[in-house]
């Protein structure tokens, strides 16, 4: 019987890369596999509704938070324009207790201006007069501490606080003395730094207007009259909402004349560097103006949450000085914070309601997520059954066709078997017959060989179709692996061809195997005959020995054990993976008409089987083929 080709005419689209390693394991029976379904539908199914969850999800918390920080800068301009409009109305009322202190002292300074007009210098030491005067307006008005006049070479003519000035007193270097140099016209009152008192230490501003002669010019006296720093620090301490609320009495040059919640305390103090006011006051930063014409402007740093600075800055008109307040940021922030606590509540109770709901609406959809699973999984399962069950109907068609054709074969086979009995008993008739060594004995001698080669083709293709079980345990048949290498390779050495070279490796100490000599041979030979028909132009066979162990659970065809493994190797065409599926079934073949049956490997398959091994099948397209028998050890 002819074994099928192992070549194919061209490699099915879709199938293995050229050059790439097509292997089949043991063939069973020679039937497709079909791949098992992608459990990937459910997959697909759970990256569709995954995402619209997660953007869900975070529209449910961003959603709130989008309104909680909108109302958030609309509440903090609410607290900015109250607060800003809070601290107008502060500065106004703490402008407007300066501005009535400055005017008593300008009341007070042209009082005193008017008792010593048309007096001499000796006169107003003289004269008790003078100094009573000062004296009942010192004691009558708070806000003034002393009040005196300065002769133009810096020394007392008239105190409040004594009717005798020491005249070693000498004030000229004081600036609110030479503020007033002789011969200068009257342009206001002016208002010193703070001062340290020479006589009692007293920390002091003065405020002071020159001495008019009778040309309406200085005649270098100054009438000066003083305050205290801690009376202003007293009202702001009275009218502030905390202790980190700051109020500021700050001169043009810089110098300050009352501050809260520090008090000054010495001379030439002023606003440290970098602080907020100052550098509002010098256009470093910008500010805002207040309405309603207050001539307040604001300016602010820092932010709500990290603490929000904020002053107010208001000029005191024809004093050359500005009057600062400062709002606590602890005041802003936690007026902020009380109105963003509704907001804050409303906001957490929305996030809330919409967790709750997409946790609902999740809980849903992966109820009838699962759902649709478990109805998908049953369709696929329903699907599976009818695809195998389909299978399993072709493969009966097959089988069926099978068992037809081997009956019709076995039939054949026994009416040849019976047919060689003659062609061998009318042959040793001829022998005997016939005269030792003529050429009809040694014909009669051939014609009997080649007749029992027939019958025992035939009873191996009555195995085969029978599909006969091993041998009895106990006394299984027994070969010589290399023995039976040998007498193929005499056997096929001249039919092979010239252009065929058939190459054999056989190791020392091989095992013997199960299995019959004719049966292997046989089974052999076809291999040996496919490798040659897939190479047309001629190559290389080889046919390869040697002993190999199987351990547990490494092959599910073989049981574990000893086995010699015996492989036809050829350098031909080779075979796609659809025809390697199907090398193995019976009767296919890709020969042509008359050059094969397609029995070949599938006997070769079934010696291996009934003999307790395995055939294997691996080819390369363009590569070659390698059919290996295994047989296992006795």
């Amino acid at each position: 019987m002819a074994a099928p080709a192992l070549a194919t005419a061209s490699p099915i689209q879709g199938g293995p890369t050229q050059g790439a390693p097509v292997q089949s394991g043991p063939l069973q029976g020679g039937a497709n596999r079909r791949p098992a379904p992608e459990p990937a539908r459910s997959r697909r199914l759970l990256g569709l509704i995954a995402p619209g969850f997660g953007r869900l999800w975070i529209a449910s918390v961003l959603l709130p938070l989008v309104c909680l920080v909108a109302a958030g800068w609309w509440t903090s301009n609410n607290v900015l324009a109250s607060a800003r409009g809070e601290m107008a109305r502060t500065v106004d009322m703490v402008h407007e207790q300066v501005l009535r202190s400055l005017e008593t002292q300008d009341a007070v300074l042209a009082g005193m201006e008017a008792f010593v007009a048309g007096m001499s210098w000796q006169e107003m030491r003289a004269t008790p007069a003078a100094h009573d005067f000062a004296n009942r307006i010192d004691r009558a008005t708070p806000t003034v501490e002393t009040l005196g006049v300065i002769d133009p070479t810096g020394r007392l003519a008239v105190a409040s606080e004594t009717p005798n000035p020491p005249q070693q007193l000498v004030l000229a270097d004081r600036d609110y003395v030479r503020a007033w140099p002789a011969g200068r016209r009257t342009e206001g009152t002016f208002i010193s730094p703070v001062v340290i008192s020479r006589v009692d230490g007293r920390v002091q501003v003065h405020a002071s207007r020159p001495r008019i002669g009778a040309d309406g010019l200085s005649d270098g006296g100054v009438i000066a009259s003083s305050f205290a720093p801690a009376y202003f620090e007293k009202f702001f301490s009275d009218i502030a909402e905390t202790r980190q609320t700051g109020f500021t009495i700050i001169r043009d040059d810089g110098s300050l004349l009352a501050d809260f919640p520090t008090p000054v305390t010495k001379e030439g103090e002023t606003l440290p560097p970098g602080d907020l006011a100052l550098e509002a006051l010098r256009g470093m930063v910008p500010t805002q103006q207040a309405g309603l014409g207050r001539g307040v402007r604001f300016a602010s740093s820092g932010s709500l949450l990290a603490g929000l600075h904020l002053v107010a800055i208001r000029p005191v008109r024809n004093y050359r000085m500005t009057i600062i307040h400062r709002m606590d940021p602890a005041v802003v922030t936690a007026s902020w914070l009380r109105q963003m606590l509704s907001p804050t509540i409303g906001a957490a109770a929305a996030m809330a309601l919409l967790l709750i709901l997409t946790a609902r609406a999740q809980a849903t959809t992966m109820r009838e997520q699962v759902e649709l699973r478990s109805r998908t999984a049953v369709a696929e399962a329903g699907q599976a059954q009818a695809m195998e069950r389909a299978e399993l109907e072709a493969r009966l068609r097959q089988t069926e066709k099978v068992a037809a054709l081997g009956q019709l074969a076995a039939g054949v086979a026994h009416d040849f078997n019976n047919l060689l009995q003659t062609v061998i008993l009318n042959a040793e008739l001829l022998e005997g017959a016939a005269p030792e060594g003529s050429p009809g004995r040694r014909s009669a001698g051939l014609i009997i060989t080649a007749s029992e080669r027939g019958i025992a083709l035939t009873r191996r293709m009555l195995d085969h179709t029978r599909r006969e079980s091993s041998p009895a345990p106990g006394t299984p048949p027994s070969l010589e692996v290399p023995a039976a290498l040998r007498a193929v390779q005499d056997l096929l050495a001249g039919p092979l061809g010239a252009q065929y070279h058939l190459r054999l490796t056989i190791p020392p100490g091989l095992p013997p195997v199960r299995g019959e000599a004719a049966g292997f041979e046989s089974a052999l030979i076809n291999l040996v005959v496919n490798a040659r028909d897939a190479m047309p132009s001629g190559g290389n066979i080889a046919i390869e020995a040697a002993e190999r162990q199987v351990a547990e659970g490494e092959r599910n065809d073989l049981l574990p054990g000893r086995y010699v493994r015996v492989s036809v190797h050829d350098s031909g065409i080779g075979m796609d993976a659809a025809t390697l599926a199907r090398a193995g079934e019976a009767f296919f073949t890709t020969k042509g008409p008359g050059r094969g049956t397609g029995l070949g490997l599938s006997m070769a398959r079934g010696f291996a089987r009934r003999h307790e091994g395995a055939l294997d099948l691996a080819s390369v397209t363009g590569v070659g083929s390698t059919v290996a028998i295994w047989l296992p050890a006795v």
